[in-house]
């Protein structure tokens, strides 16, 4: 009889536990660590749904002669068994330029997201900033923004062969320009709540 757990056994079980939770709950499971959160706060949807419109707006819509490269989401599910992972990020973008866009009928996708951020909440910051960051750089996604809504602050990160390293620090007066978009044409101070 063998001394080591069996890894894929406790992460099928720790799925079938986010799974008995019904819609409207945050279950997640970020390097095989669980938590569950609460819906978030009037702050936190603000930010996220600035940020998604802000992204969708400058990057997400059709050109006139073609369709856009990034596909932005709100909350989707991100399953990673290598990295015993299933994350819901606030926002993420995949492009169909670096490695194509999700299928549209599969939940959870297991393609990892371009580029994705996580909006701080108090009850969340912890597990965020943790096992959380941690996981989206072994599943593979390349950029992180982690924004703080009592500081009014982004926070980037770029992925480094699986790992997290921290980028630019924008804060509020400051232009929002940061990997991968570049230039947004916006203030940092648009995304946050007066």
């Amino acid at each position: 009889m063998s001394s080591q757990p069996d890894l894929a056994t406790h992460f099928a079980a720790m799925e079938t536990l986010v799974e008995s939770y019904g819609e409207g709950v945050n279950a997640e499971i970020a390097r095989g660590v669980f938590m569950m959160s609460p819906r978030p706060g009037v702050r936190h949807s603000a930010s996220q749904g600035r940020l998604f419109a802000l992204l969708h707006e400058r990057l997400g819509r059709s050109g006139r002669s073609e369709p856009p490269d990034w596909l932005f989401l709100v909350e989707p599910e991100i399953r990673s068994e290598t990295a015993f992972s299933r994350l819901i990020p606030d926002v993420a973008g995949w492009r169909q330029s670096a490695g194509g866009w999700p299928h549209a009928e599969v939940n959870p996708i297991e393609k990892p997201p371009e580029w994705a951020a996580e909006v701080l909440s108090p009850s969340t910051v912890a597990f965020d900033r943790g096992p959380k960051k941690d996981a989206y750089g072994l599943i593979g996604v390349g950029w992180l923004w982690l924004l703080d809504v009592e500081r009014k602050a982004i926070e980037t990160f770029s992925n480094e062969r699986g790992r997290m390293v921290p980028g630019p620090k924008i804060e509020v007066g400051q232009s929002l320009i940061a990997p991968p978009f570049g230039d947004l044409s916006a203030r940092v101070d648009e995304l946050f709540l007066d």
